[in-house]
This record gives C-alpha cells, structure tokens and sequence, in this order.
C-alpha cells in the first residue's frame, strides 16, 4: 500500500525486504526490513515516477500505480541510477501503462532489454539527462530539470557522492530530495512498521548506524579524504533546506527537524574517526 508525502502531490510505493543476511548493500550483522521505494509526483493529471523499486514487489507496485493514475494511464519514469533496485519493474510498468518519456543517465538503455517491436515502439520515449558536459567537466547540464507540468519541474544533478553514474532530484513543490542510494539507513522493526522517520516516530539511529550503511555500499570512504563530501553535502543542504529526504532504499526522512538530524548523522559518519 502506498503512502502519502503530501497529499496528491507525492508518494511512496513499494514493498519491504528482510535483512536476514542475504542483502549485499547493508552492513553485517543489519536487523529489521528495508523498506525499498520508487516515488510518484504528481501535477493535476502529469505523473513522474521516481525510480521503480525491487522486481519482487512488481504486483504492490503495479497495483498502487493503477489506483494512483487509472489503468492503462500515462506516467513517466525518472531513473537515478540503471542498477536493478531502481529499474527492475520498467517491462511490467510499460506492458501495463503508458510510459510517455523515461529519463535516465549513462551509456545503458533499458529499453534495450525488451523485444525488437517494444524497444522500437519506446525508443523515441527515452531522454539523456546527461547528454552535455559544462565547461568545468561536469557530466551533466548544471540546470538540468524534468518537466513535470507546467510550473513544476524536478531538477537533476549528479551527485559528488557516487559510484555508478547516480542522478539526484530536487522537487521545490514538495521541498523533497531525491537521494538515491545515499541516506538509505532508516529500517523498520517489523515489515508493516511506519515507513516514514518523522516526528512522530521513535527514532533510535545513532551515527554508527548511519556509518555502517554508508560504508557497505561505498567501501571505499575510510581510505578516502572526506572533507569535499562533507562540504558539498552541507552547501547543498544548506541551500535547498529540504523538508524530506527520499532515498531509493530505506525509511524516508520527513520533516525539517528529522532531515537536519539526519544530515548531522551523515556529517559525523564522514568525519576522520569513522572514516
């Protein structure tokens, strides 16, 4: 079942699954269930999908979908990284709804494991959001943004922390950032546990926590010089003063006062004694 950021303007869908073990990208030893998320934006009839979650809750996500914009309906797919947690459900998406244009970054497209008529249907469909470089090198248009509707636009940028090319967003209207595979952190006690970290939760995440997530997918952080991401998360945080954080994986983090703290945990996980 779907859970309302802000009501018909954002979503959450997608399922749980158990750290039991068997999951690579948290650390040894995690407990709980990882809630794993693909987001709807809405604006009046236009829908942007965030991400599309794990091939194993295809059917929640399917069927949250076709109540949010109708059977068969048009919606649109933003990409923030080609690895399976967030591409996984684009063949049942597009077998049963009208995908009108799918944004994604790198060299792969995901059309491209489709069968010769879908990928020639839906090939016209896909924009390259990194498709210019500016002049400092980046690999991506700094301004780069995703139309919504009109007046509502998700900007695009790549982040500094990364491995893979990896695309965050930042939707103004909702005051959300989209963080991919970065702030991932937030697991639930029991699978129909709360799913959001906000201030009615009892939130018990401590920095070691925070650490140990960040450091599972990205190993290599405690041999690297951490300053530049430190800084550059801060500037960005101190600019957008977002009210939620939405990873592609983990609880989601809302309200000005849980995403302060959270960034402070993030910082701290960062600093030389952890790193």
């Amino acid at each position: 079942m779907f859970t309302s950021l802000q009501a018909d303007k954002l979503a959450v869908l997608g399922g749980t699954i158990p750290l039991d073990g068997r999951v690579s990208w948290v650390p040894q030893g995690a407990t709980g269930f990882q809630p794993s998320n693909a987001y709807l934006l809405t604006e009046g009839t236009s829908h942007l999908l965030v991400d599309s979650g794990l091939a194993v809750h295809s059917k929640e996500i399917m069927d949250d979908l076709a109540g949010l914009i109708g059977e068969g309906g048009g919606v649109s797919i933003f990409f923030t990284r080609s690895e399976m947690d967030c591409v996984s459900n684009l063949e049942p998406i597009a077998g049963r709804f009208d995908i009108e244009r799918l944004f994604t970054g790198g060299v792969i497209n995901p059309f491209d494991a489709f069968d010769d008529l879908s990928r020639l249907a839906l090939r016209g469909r896909r924009h390259q959001i990194d498709a210019q470089r500016t002049e400092e090198g980046d690999s991506m248009a700094r301004a780069a943004e995703i139309a919504i509707a009109d007046g509502r636009v998700l900007e695009v940028e790549a982040p500094l922390l990364r491995l893979l090319p990896t695309f965050w967003g930042w939707d103004k209207e909702t005051g959300t950032l989209f963080t991919s595979d970065t702030f991932t952190h937030g697991v639930m006690d029991r699978p129909d546990g709360q799913r959001v970290i906000d201030s009615t939760a009892d939130d018990a995440t401590t920095v070691e926590q925070v650490a140990g997530h960040l450091y599972a997918k990205y190993e290599w952080i405690p041999r690297s010089t951490c300053e530049p991401l430190r800084e550059w998360l801060q500037d960005k945080f101190d600019a957008l003063d977002p009210e939620i954080i939405a990873p592609s994986r983990g609880c989601v983090l809302k309200g000005r006062d849980v995403v302060r703290r959270h960034l402070g945990f993030m910082l701290d996980a960062l600093t030389p004694q952890f790193a």
